[in-house]
């Protein structure tokens, strides 16, 4: 029974332990937070002066004396009272009672200067801001204004309204005025400024910081647009505001609007999405060094992204075309995303695996054409490792645990690059380029033709691939067949100049220095002869299209079919397929170069040789040193890039001109959209050797074109050759 009896009172105690700490508990959750004064204004002023006192907790009764003078309390909420000072009051402090407290909120002067109200309370630098109020009028000197301590300057003064513009970097602090040696503080304002936006680029979704001080700490208190369009507040504070570009987004200014003032901030730039064109490589193992290169990223690291199959994967280092990172293993086989300031765009799948590919050198090249593959993961035993290109299948020559020695093989096309080694694929991070150089007629110590070595010559090629070019010096033109032989197609055996229509070798031409030829879409041939412009059909037979041009050069057809013949350095010709000519008034052509006729354009290589003209054929005005402009060999924009002694250009007529450099040895494209020139193909100088871009020598470049499949044809002056590029 005893025992009985202590347990009970055990349980007794311990519920009323539990009872008395729920209590306090319920007790603590219900107190009154202790009363708290922020700030007050006017701080002096007459009898009767509407005086505000901010601040937190105020609840339940009020009381205010005034220097001991009792005060009506006008009004009260939790965060602000409103007082007026007493009728025969004193200057003094202001003090307060509370249900649960005193307060002892400031001294009020009682005199004839106050301030009642300041508008707006809130502003950035240069901004005007009106204090209301009495007693502003001086007699000794004119008033002084002063936010935060510091002195603003006053746009205009009356004896009750000071209009003063805000300082920069000024600060949030009270507004005070002094005139005759008296002073009052007024209410706070509040000074709003943006520091720094971060991203600065982006587009419609970009995550930004807004970094500043003086912003509202509700989200509702902020308005944000960008460039005039608004967004969506995600957070903010005092010091910082995060947003969302809107869909609309434009590049302009960000602006922060406040209370009805706003304030403008740095210029937010709209960027076109990232654009991932390799990823290397597309498969490995914990550690392997990935490279993604591409276009519109951020120099910054921490706003470029990358996941693979949705794992976040660190960015080592970024430039604004290429970000590394670091494979942490464990991330499985997916898609690889790049995302720059949340403009995201979808990559090509990595494997999580233990073989990889790196690179291909060379990246393009002929059947025959030696290729290392690296990587990481083969086959140390040759045969043990299987490499397709485009799905033909290419003779392993050696290998390491790192790279392969491949040989491209026949029936080669532009395509991927698959390694099989151990059970597992793994594919090149872009596809090996079907590109190379082969001599299709002449070289060193071969008679089939009969070229100058400081001739630009000129070049066709019909629609089953035949090359026409013209022998300059023996008035005669030479038709190479797809497997390069090498026959006459008109003009005279031994030479012989002369006017004469007729088939074949029957027909004599007098042929200038730089005589031009082009073909249209019935394979019809045009030649430039002196003065006249001559038509040979696909069977040979010579006729004179039209005559009495002048001394005509350089021809070229636009993609509408309109033949534009070139003068001699001084104007040129449009004709239709009728013959029907009229004359365009372009000026300063060099002869060497045939011109390149695009979308209501004639582009031209100047005088000098080193820069292109752009002629726009509906105003007559020309764009001088519209791509180059300085001698040289470096790529670039516009004038940014540097040309040598040009001797052809051919457009495509779909956006691209090709164009060949006798001095430089090359063979570079320009896009017309961008002028961007860029350089395809460099020879080292020597006897004509064939192959792959990193293997080929020539000599200077002559004239150029191109068939319909997109393969170039150049002639190689020094070589006495006509030789064929393969892009495809």
């Amino acid at each position: 029974m005893k025992k009985h009896s202590i347990r009970f009172y055990s349980i007794v105690c311990c519920l009323m332990v539990i009872m008395l700490s729920a209590c306090k508990k319920d007790h603590d959750k219900g107190a009154t937070p202790q009363p708290k004064v922020t700030e007050y204004y006017p701080n002096s002023g007459g009898e009767g002066t509407l005086v505000t006192v901010a601040g937190s907790g105020f609840s339940g009764s009020v009381s205010a004396t005034f220097a001991g003078t009792t005060a009506d309390v006008v009004s009260v909420t939790s965060t602000a009272m409103v007082l007026r000072a007493p009728k025969g009051g004193s200057s003094g402090n202001i003090s307060l009672k509370l249900d649960n407290a005193s307060l002892t909120v400031g001294k009020y002067t009682y005199q004839d200067l106050s301030i009642s109200k300041i508008s707006p309370a809130n502003g950035t630098a240069g901004a005007h801001i009106r204090v209301s109020g009495s007693g502003f009028s001086s007699t000794s000197g004119p008033a002084v204004v002063t936010i935060n301590g510091k002195t603003t300057q006053i746009v205009s003064a009356s004896d009750t309204l000071l209009v003063v513009e805000v300082p920069a970097n000024v600060g949030t602090g009270q507004v005070k005025v002094s005139v005759n040696g008296k002073d009052v503080t007024g209410q706070n304002f509040k000074y709003q400024i943006i520091n720094a936006i971060k991203p600065l680029t982006g587009g419609k979704g970009t995550i930004v910081r807004v970094d500043g001080d003086g912003f509202e700490n509700t989200i509702a208190g902020n308005t944000i647009d960008f460039n005039g369009k608004q967004a969506v507040v995600k957070e903010a504070a005092v010091d910082h505001i995060i947003v969302v570009a809107p869909d609309a987004v434009q590049t302009g200014p960000l602006s922060v609007t406040i209370n009805g003032q706003k304030i403008v901030g740095p210029v937010f730039t709209v960027v076109p999405l990232p654009v991932i064109q390799t990823v290397t490589p597309l498969s490995g193992p914990a550690g392997t060094i990935m490279t993604i290169v591409g276009t519109t990223f951020s120099n910054i690291v921490a706003e470029n992204k990358v996941t693979i199959n949705g794992v976040a994967i660190p960015v080592t280092s970024a430039t604004a075309t290429k970000l590394t990172l670091t494979i942490p293993g464990g991330t499985g086989n997916g898609k690889v995303v790049v995302s720059v300031n949340e403009q995201a765009v979808q990559g090509p799948d990595f494997k999580d695996q233990s073989l990889g590919v790196t690179a291909l050198t060379p990246a393009s090249g002929l059947a025959g054409t030696h290729v290392i593959i690296s990587g990481l993961g083969f086959n140390t035993a040759a045969g043990q490792n299987k490499v397709t290109f485009n799905g033909v299948a290419a003779i392993v020559v050696s290998a390491t645990v790192s790279s392969l020695e491949v040989i491209a093989p026949q029936g080669l096309t532009t395509g991927p690059v698959k390694v099989t080694s151990n059970g597992v694929d793994a594919f090149a991070p872009s596809d090996f380029q079907r590109a190379g150089v082969i001599t299709l007629a002449g070289g060193p110590g071969n008679s089939s033709l009969e070229l100058v070595s400081y001739r630009s010559g000129s070049l066709a090629v019909d629609g089953k691939g035949n090359v026409y070019v013209i022998e300059v010096e023996k008035n005669r033109i030479k038709k190479i067949a797809t497997n390069g032989t090498v026959t006459l197609f008109a003009g005279s055996p031994t030479g012989e100049r002369g006017y004469a229509e007729g088939q074949g070798d029957k027909a004599l031409f007098n042929l200038g220095a730089n005589p031009g030829m082009d073909i249209d879409e019935h394979d019809n041939l045009y030649v430039s002869d002196g003065t006249k412009v001559r038509k040979i059909t696909p069977q040979g037979m010579v006729s004179t299209f039209v005559s009495n041009l002048g001394t005509i050069n350089k021809m070229a057809f636009d993609e509408t079919g309109i033949l534009y013949v070139m003068g001699s350095f001084n104007g040129a010709w449009r004709i239709d397929k009728e013959g029907n000519r009229s004359a365009v008034s372009i000026l300063a052509s060099q002869d060497d170069s045939r011109p390149a006729p695009y979308n209501g354009f004639i582009y031209k290589v100047g005088n000098e040789g080193y820069y292109i003209d752009a002629f726009n054929l509906a105003t007559s005005a020309m764009t001088y040193r519209w791509v180059g402009g300085n001698f040289g060999s470096s790529d670039g924009i516009g004038s940014g890039a540097s040309l040598g002694s040009l001797n052809g250009l051919v457009s495509d007529r779909a956006g691209t001109i090709y164009i060949s450099e006798a001095y430089n040895r090359a063979i570079r494209k320009i896009n017309i959209a961008t002028r961007e020139v860029t350089t395809i193909v460099q020879f080292a100088q020597g006897a004509n050797v064939d192959g792959a871009f990193n293997q080929v020598k020539s000599g200077s470049l002559g004239d150029i074109t191109m068939d319909r499949q997109g393969n170039i044809y150049f002639i190689d002056m020094t070589n006495n050759a006509v030789r064929k590029i393969f892009l495809k």
